[in-house]
């Protein structure tokens, strides 16, 4: 099973998140987010990315749920139970029923896109592009945002470390903080602005974007069924939202 969804095109796996998170937004149902979420999970645990799949969607729906709950929680003016009240400020059912199901949408699109980060390979997902008939400057601009993110991450890492051993930037609070920000800041773009300037270079070099056939170091393997179930997949994340949506929108 593992193996099978390993050799999943890419695109055939965005498809399927795009349909399971149109619909579940459209439908707009508690037990149908849940359900999708608790599908992902599973689909997570078969790729042995459960783990990490739960530990990411809780780092970002955790603030994204207090934020919920500050804003329609507490300061909610409608006229539910109070479930708890601290002086002027109070915690209603009403606005806590809303929170719960904005935070189960956003679950369901953080839970879907975050397996499809962890279920596809970078550069599986550059090469289908490559392979596709998008313009090759969106495979290299997906690329650069991939692979060039992760590596200024280390040079601001390294960066700290060498300021660190200079003593620089060694203060506390905010005024350390900045100070510490803006001594990272001013290598990391300069070192950012001269490797655009090198790969510029090697690009125009390579004659990219390249004209008329060339060869490729990298295949994606692709069938007509999961060419199939993409077309299927992208038609029904349109129709069925608006087969759920206009009937409610009549009924109003």
């Amino acid at each position: 099973m593992k193996r099978r969804i390993a050799e999943l095109h890419p695109f055939t796996v965005l498809c399927l998140a795009v349909l399971t998170v149109s619909v579940a937004t459209a439908a707009s149902r508690w037990w149908l987010s849940c359900a999708v979420i608790a599908l992902c999970l599973a689909i997570g645990a078969v790729a042995g990315k459960a783990r990490k799949l739960a530990a990411l969607s809780g780092a970002i729906m955790l603030p994204t749920l207090l934020s919920l709950l500050m804003i329609h929680g507490l300061a909610s003016q409608d006229s539910s139970a109070v479930i708890a009240a601290w002086g002027p400020v109070s915690l209603t059912l009403g606005g806590v029923e809303i929170a719960m199901a904005l935070a189960l949408r956003t679950a369901v699109l953080v839970v879907a896109g975050l397996l499809c980060g962890l279920l596809i390979d970078k550069h599986q997902l550059v090469a289908a592009i490559d392979l596709s008939p998008a313009p090759p400057q969106a495979g290299y601009l997906l690329a650069s945002t991939l692979f060039l993110l992760p590596q200024m991450m280390e040079k601001q890492h390294a960066i700290g470390q060498a300021q660190a051993l200079r003593k620089a930037g060694t203060g506390r609070g905010l005024a350390g903080w900045l100070q510490r920000l803006k001594l990272r800041a001013v290598p990391l773009v300069l070192s950012s602005v001269q490797d655009a300037h090198d790969r510029s270079v090697h690009l125009a070099a390579r004659g990219f974007p390249a004209r008329g056939k060339h060869s490729r170091l990298r295949r994606v393997a692709d069938s007509q069924i999961q060419r199939g179930i993409r077309w299927v997949a992208l038609l029904c994340s349109v129709l069925v939202p608006v087969a759920i949506l206009v009937p409610l929108g009549g009924a109003s």
